[in-house]
């Protein structure tokens, strides 16, 4: 960002083309700290209280009206009136569908161990610049981004191998405690004289730093994809519906509060925060064993047979099936096209927010992405919490596939035709938000009909490459064009529109596909004539069974 706003770019001139790169909504994103709620807060916080106690006393009245009137089933649905529940009771059911009682505790506890898996990571994924910067020097940090690359790289191999050797929720409890004693040790070095924090001169031969960001890396690529290759093995396709949304809220409350510690570490210290992300971390290994002890695991054995393509070499076996399979091949770039445009959007914005006077204060800057941040993780955790769950039981998975790359064509168009600062930060916070909340459960739910060999090995490949490799070619779009604001918006907004044009098609076969095997209860991945133990396997096959039959009927 240095490097476009130097004096002798044209980027300086934010008013090329015409450019509006006022701050969001004419002023300064974060006020200057005086400490007072505006009066826009201030009527906010009236207007929240009204509403829930007008709710508390009102409730009863407008379900006797709505029952009387017959609305009630035009909005809830036969099933759900029929219940015979209260008002709050059928926006539930009609937000959720009827998820089991016995089954909230358990999306309970998965929604806690994601928290704590994404809140530890938005953590030190806070705090791993500010270390890696005071350890090594920041100017070191690309070469870091390309270590931890080849870390993860080598690190995939070995998660691989440990699939074929040990079962799945092992898996939970090995990383758990390697991880979390990683943290711990790199907390207490960093509590060292002489090679802790305490030392001011930044060297590239303090190996703590290396350690800390390649730690950090791998944490977040490979933990989060192992949990949701446990999920989507040990929930059913129906369940899964139901409670997807809720889970993610879990994360996304992670993802608010671990950025709010970190910017308390003043007051904590970097090196406890570091000491108490590792007890977090250990702490999910206990999480683990008491949901197998209860729920199971609702997977095959790692002997077993079944779904795994003979010929294909262990460690390599995910990337042999994402060519082998071309529904596998879709589901990865699904997963990582999205990420080629958000990477050029996000670029953009960055660079008209520094444009900014106002901004050009590297404190103001960090408060601007501050105050982005936020801002997406509230609209994720909000769509998450009354969206997720609706639209995907309401639309079906086909048709919700089809909605992100929909509204992303639309945000980029609007993009395109009036690039302001304002109008990126709302696109961004719009497309990110909903990328957590809506693409990301959809896209889990394509592994349903997929093996388990599937679900853990191309996942992870698809998951660390697909997600890395699509930033790696949005940040040379915009490589290619930093040199002038102007081309930077109009050709970098365009090649976005095509890139998207390319993901709608792919998710357009994707549902198609999808359709096709849930209505054959096909599983993509499993030997022909080995019969398959996997719970969201036997579901699919159940229900096109039953679909035979009420066609016979």
């Amino acid at each position: 960002t240095d490097q476009v706003l130097s004096p002798d770019r044209d980027l300086d001139r934010p008013t090329e083309r015409g450019l509006n790169t006022r701050s969001v909504w004419g002023r300064p994103c974060m006020s200057d700290g005086d400490g007072g709620l505006s009066n826009a807060q201030v009527v906010f916080v009236g207007l929240s209280v009204v509403v829930i106690a007008g709710w508390c006393i009102l409730s009863r009245r407008i379900n006797s009206i709505m029952r009387s009137t017959g609305l009630d089933r035009r909005v809830f649905g036969n099933d759900v009136v029929d219940s015979h529940e209260g008002i709050a009771g059928k926006c539930m059911t009609m937000l959720y569908g009827k998820l089991p009682p016995s089954q909230v505790p358990q999306v309970g506890m998965l929604s806690g161990i994601l928290f704590c898996i994404i809140g530890v990571y938005w953590l030190l994924r806070s705090l791993k610049d500010t270390v890696f910067a005071s350890t090594v020097g920041i100017q070191f940090q690309p070469r870091a981004k390309m270590v931890s690359l080849g870390v993860v790289f080598v690190l995939l191999f070995v998660y691989n191998k440990m699939i074929d050797l040990y079962e799945k929720h092992v898996l939970f409890y090995i990383l758990s405690v390697a991880y979390g004693s990683i943290f711990i040790v790199i907390a207490l070095v960093l509590h060292m004289p002489g090679i802790g924090l305490d030392n001011v001169e930044p060297d590239p031969s303090r190996l703590i730093g290396w350690v800390s960001y390649c730690a950090i890396e791998s944490f977040g690529s490979i933990f989060v994809s192992l949990f949701w290759s446990f999920v989507n093995s040990t929930v059913s396709l129906e369940h899964a519906k139901a409670s997807y949304g809720l889970i993610i809220a879990g994360a996304q409350i992670g993802a608010i509060l671990g950025p709010t510690l970190a910017v308390a570490s003043s007051y904590f210290g970097v090196a406890n925060l570091y000491m108490f992300s590792g007890v977090v971390v250990g702490m999910i290994w206990v999480l683990m064993r008491k949901f197998v002890a209860i729920y199971g695991t609702g997977t095959p054995r790692p002997n077993a047979s079944a779904g795994k393509d003979k010929g294909a070499p262990g460690l390599v076996e995910g990337v042999y099936l994402l060519g082998k399979h071309p529904y596998v091949l879709g589901i990865f770039l699904i997963t990582s096209l999205f990420e080629v445009v958000v990477t050029v959007l996000d670029f953009e914005m960055k660079v008209l927010a520094k444009a900014q006077p106002q901004y050009h204060d590297t404190a103001a800057f960090a408060r601007f992405m501050g105050f982005f941040g936020q801002a997406t993780n509230s609209v994720s955790l909000f769509f998450s919490l009354v969206g997720t769950s609706f639209v995907i039981r309401r639309l079906g998975l086909a048709t919700t596939l089809l909605l992100f790359p929909m509204m992303l064509m639309a945000v980029l168009t609007y993009v395109f035709v009036a690039p302001s600062l304002d109008v990126f930060f709302f696109a961004l916070v719009t497309v990110k938000g909903l990328s957590y909340a809506l693409n990301k459960p959809s896209v889990e739910m394509l592994y349903f009909t997929t093996s388990d060999t599937i679900k853990f090995k191309s996942k992870s490949w698809s998951d660390v490459f697909g997600s890395r490799g699509a930033k790696a070619f949005g940040s040379v779009i915009t490589d290619r064009l930093r040199h002038s604001m102007s081309a930077l918006l109009f050709y970098g907004n365009l090649a976005s529109i095509v890139v998207n044009a390319a993901l709608l098609l792919i998710a357009v076969a994707m549902g198609r596909k999808f359709n096709e095997l849930h209505a054959t209860g096909e599983i993509v991945g499993a030997e022909p004539g080995v019969p398959y133990d996997d719970k969201g396997a036997s579901e699919l096959r159940s229900l096109a069974a039953s679909s035979d039959d009420d066609d016979e009927a």
